[in-house]
């Protein structure tokens, strides 16, 4: 198990232990729709145990579950690129910036590791925008998308 003595990387072996609150943490984050629940957790758990995607964990001092994150390492094509894309974070509590930057750190530390150039997330959740401006990120582009109903 990488640590950093207060996040930890969950193994594939691990994540049935932590199965329940990483579907709460990911549902939360992604706000996923109960009509895609199903759908999403059966690809969120065949990542996780084939290890295609990575699950994070932060306990608190007395070992409590504080924070989860979910990433995928992703190959850009066109720049020929390895990226560690951050899926979702949810934390159970508030985060102070300096367990922030630690986190981030830990992150960073994994991207380096598995030889990613950049690490990349999306979100419509101005809290992330702002935690982004704070850690040092750059906004790459803005996403829409427009329903067609149904289609």
């Amino acid at each position: 198990m990488l640590t950093n003595n207060r996040v930890y990387k969950i193994l594939p072996v691990q994540i049935p232990q932590f199965w329940d609150a990483i579907k709460f943490a990911c549902a939360q984050a992604d706000e996923v729709k109960k009509e895609d629940a199903a759908n999403y957790y059966n690809e969120l758990l065949q990542l996780l145990l084939s290890d295609k995607a990575q699950c994070f964990v932060a306990l608190d001092e007395k070992n409590i579950l504080h924070s989860i994150g979910v990433t995928r390492i992703l190959v850009d094509k066109v720049q020929d690129r390895k990226e560690l894309c951050i899926q979702c974070l949810y934390s159970m509590s508030m985060i102070s910036d300096e367990d922030l930057q630690r986190y981030f750190n830990f992150v960073i530390q994994f991207a380096k590791t598995a030889e990613c150039k950049v690490i990349t997330y999306n979100s419509k959740n101005p809290r992330i925008w702002q935690i982004a401006t704070t850690i040092g990120c750059t906004e790459r582009y803005r996403s829409f998308s427009y329903n067609l109903g149904g289609l």
